[in-house]
């Protein structure tokens, strides 16, 4: 998970503005001059959540490939994707009234495109003999066998990664800016 930290106006465009009663989930935030009349010398702050790149160079929301454990099912990975957190995730499947002990995240892999991840990382620990029921996401094997499949196929799932948008313009073959 991404250090809470304030970033200027220029790194925000590298982030997704959140909506007002969502800064829980903000990893960064910026703090720009007051619009407003009646707050004039005070800041507004602006929350941002995590963002990623595809592979067109379009902001988006993370996605993440997870691995899960419970202690009342040994030797059993469950291995899933969600577009929103991991952890809002884990809460949905603790949730369910079947579920007698909660499942723990031990693993989570940030991409784009998750459900074709997941899918291939399905299919490679089912050919591998893995997988317990082929309608669930129950595999046997270990946390590492569960990593190891997930970080070998999931390079092709990666996001550009930039420091700095001149990175970013640089990648999208884009001018720089003629002011820096």
């Amino acid at each position: 998970m991404s250090q809470f930290r304030r970033i200027s106006v220029e790194e925000a465009q590298f982030h997704i503005p959140l909506a007002p009663g969502e800064s829980s989930r903000a990893v960064a935030y910026t703090l720009t001059p007051s619009k407003e009349p009646e707050y004039e010398g005070w800041e507004d702050v602006t929350y941002y959540g995590e963002s990623i790149f595809d592979a067109s160079g379009a902001i988006r929301n993370p996605e993440w490939v997870y691995v899960l454990v419970n202690r009342s099912v040994p030797g059993i990975c469950k291995i899933g994707m969600t577009t929103t957190s991991v952890r809002q995730r884990v809460a949905e499947i603790n949730a369910a009234t079947g579920v007698i002990t909660p499942w723990f995240p031990v693993y989570s892999y940030k991409c784009v495109n998750s459900r074709l991840l997941e899918q291939e990382v399905h299919s490679s620990l089912e050919k591998s003999g893995y997988r317990i029921n082929p309608r669930r996401e129950g595999f046997e094997c270990t946390t590492n066998d569960a990593i190891r499949i997930i970080e070998e196929l999931g390079w092709k799932y990666q996001a550009p990664k930039f420091d700095s948008p001149h990175e970013y313009d640089s990648y999208m073959d884009l001018p720089s800016d003629p002011q820096n």
